[in-house]
């Protein structure tokens, strides 16, 4: 996957210049959750039908890559102003997951069962909350 190479750092300030200029600082965090779900709704919307066409026998229309990356970079925006917002450090939270997930689920957990592993897994894990 070939990214830009503008840091992570640069894409917020850029955001925060933006949203100042315009007074979008301090927006509630309850609206901002509410726009990340809309967002990944209409990133939904290009695969809506898919497998019921693909079931038909029919041809999958032609995906319009921009406009999907347009859907996918205003979730990351809402997301990165939902962390501005309620000062939650998305890198740290991000890694502090990964290692979570490390835990709950080893590399060599499909060697055990593959899906059913994973499913076995998932359940113990709801079960303890």
């Amino acid at each position: 996957m070939k990214q830009s190479n503008i840091s992570f750092n640069e894409l917020v300030s850029k955001l925060d210049d933006f949203d100042k200029a315009r007074d979008w600082i301090g927006l509630d965090p309850a609206d901002l959750a509410k726009s990340i779900a809309l967002e990944a709704s209409e990133l939904l919307e290009f695969y809506q039908w898919d497998n019921s066409l693909t079931a038909k026998g029919k041809k999958i229309p032609k995906k319009d890559k921009e406009e999907i990356g347009f859907e996918v970079a205003d979730i990351l925006i809402y997301l990165l102003k939902f962390c501005r917002e309620t000062k939650i450090d998305i890198v740290g939270a991000t890694f502090k997951k990964l290692e979570h997930n490390n835990k709950k689920y080893p590399a060599n957990y499909k060697d055990k069962g593959g899906h059913e592993e994973y499913e076995r897994i998932k359940k113990s894990y709801r079960n303890k909350k």
